[in-house]
Formats: C-alpha cells, structure tokens, sequence
C-alpha cells in the first residue's frame, strides 16, 4: 500500500474549523515554469476540437476539425514531461572543459628545495592549490543526448497540440502573403489574428522560405518553425498558436488518428 505525500494542513477560522490542505509548490523549471506548469496539468484534456479559421486579413472564413491521436488521460502528463526532459537535455552541447593538474602546461620543475627557505614546501607550480594551476574535477566533455522513441515523441507532440487546441487559430494562406521580409507586415498580421504584442506566440507553417523567416526573427516573443519541426517545447512555451491551413493539413495526416497504421504498415522502429 503506497502511502500518499505529506500535504501541510491549515485551520481556517480559528479553533475548531476544518483543516484545509494548501495547494502544491509550483514546479520549477527555466522554460517559462508557470506556462508550462499549467500545460502539463491540462495535457490530458485533449478532445478533438474545431479551430476557427480566417485570413490573412483577420475575416472569419470557417472552421476546421483537429483530431489528432492523443494519449491515454492516465499516462498523458508523463509523456509530454517525459518529451519535453529530453528535449531539453538533447540541446545540452556538453563541450565544457577544464584542464586538469596533469593537462596543464608548465609545473615540472619543483620551484625550490624541500627545506631551508622558510617556505611551504611545494612540487609543482600547477597545483590546484596555486594560481593558474589545474583544476581539480573540473567538467570534461560529456555527451548528454538520451532516446525517446518515434512513436512516443509523435504522440507527446500530438497530445500537447491537441490539449492547447483553445489557443490555436488557423490562417489560410501566410507565405503567399508574407513576401518581403519586414519586421512591421508580421507584427501587424500578428495583431490581426489576436496576437496581442509581448505575448508569446508560435506560428506554424507548412514550408519555411526566407522572407517569413526573416521578417519573425526580430520579433523575441514569435517563434516560426514548420510543421515537420514541431517540437513540444515550443507548444508549451507559446501563449497563442498561429497555424497556416497547409500545415494543419500535415499534422493532421501525420499525427492524426490513423497514424498507428501507417507505422504499423511501414514497420518503422521505435
């Protein structure tokens, strides 16, 4: 019988009220902790949902039906946790490095005798003990990357796509707009399509070509990546999500619901 965590209680009102038990400590994370707190408690609410979708105008045109295949309620959270921990840890470069007593230069000749000088007695001028000496267990090189299958990281992304479905809008066609790469045309389409500024966003889109990509780069909160790109960090680290109708036709054929026959068709690994 597993014994449930300790939960502070606090009397409200005084002698002989009811004990209440305060809320949780938020968890701690660097990748914006509060937005992605709440989108790993609610990565479990994935229904299919229908997106509203206008143009790049911001004029209503219709809607469009997202249904991916999302998983299960109870193991849900700790996919989506399990994705976003080893996406970050794969972006560790791992190049930090520090010269040991053995690796650094110089050091080989005792400095003075053992006795008769008053002195500390002393073998070598890089000691770590010295100035300029070596380190002592210093970080090395270290390879960080760990494995996450195929099938779970598809189904991590489609799960925090499908959960964040309130906070997606659907625009028809953006590159065939977007052709000069100025900062000010994406910032007002933002606004537009309800992206007020400093709020982050990502905007998805079907094809990267350089004046989209340009013209979002001098935007900090804006994240652009395409659609075979989507990674569940940028899902939970966005506030409103901007789609091109292309790209949700792709997610929708690849992470869709018929995506386990696909791979079981293909046998593709793990």
């Amino acid at each position: 019988m597993f014994r449930q965590p300790h939960r502070p209680l606090l009397s409200v009102g005084g002698l002989g009220s009811v004990p209440v038990a305060l809320p949780r400590a938020k968890c701690h994370t660097r990748l914006r902790k509060e937005r992605v707190c709440l989108s790993l408690s609610a990565s479990y609410i994935a229904e299919p949902a229908d997106l509203d979708v206008i143009s790049f105008h911001g004029e209503a045109t219709g809607s469009q039906r997202l249904a991916l295949k999302v998983a299960d309620s109870f193991t849900a959270k700790g996919l989506v946790h399990r994705c976003l921990v080893t996406e970050k840890q794969n972006a560790r470069r791992g190049t930090a490095s520090t010269l040991s007593r053995a690796e650094v230069r110089g050091g080989g000749k005792k400095p003075y005798a053992q006795k008769g000088t008053g002195n500390a007695r002393i073998g070598s001028r890089r000691t770590p003990l010295r100035p300029g000496g070596g380190v002592t267990f210093g970080p090395k090189p270290t390879d960080w990357t760990i494995k996450i299958n195929k099938k779970e990281r598809r189904l991590a992304v489609a799960t925090a796509l499908q959960s964040a479905a309130g906070d997606i809008k659907v625009i028809e066609d953006i590159k065939g707009f977007i052709t000069d790469a100025k900062t000010r045309v994406m910032s007002q389409a933002l606004r537009r399509w309800g992206v007020p500024s400093g709020t982050h966003a990502l905007l998805i889109v079907n094809e990267m070509t350089e004046p989209l990509l340009l013209s979002s780069r001098n935007i900090p909160t804006l994240k652009i990546t395409a659609a075979d790109r989507l990674i569940v960090s940028d899902i939970l680290r966005a506030d409103r999500i901007v789609m091109e109708s292309s790209a949700l036709r792709y997610i929708q054929d690849f992470l869709g619901k018929g995506v386990s026959i696909l791979l079981k068709e293909g046998k593709e690994d793990a």
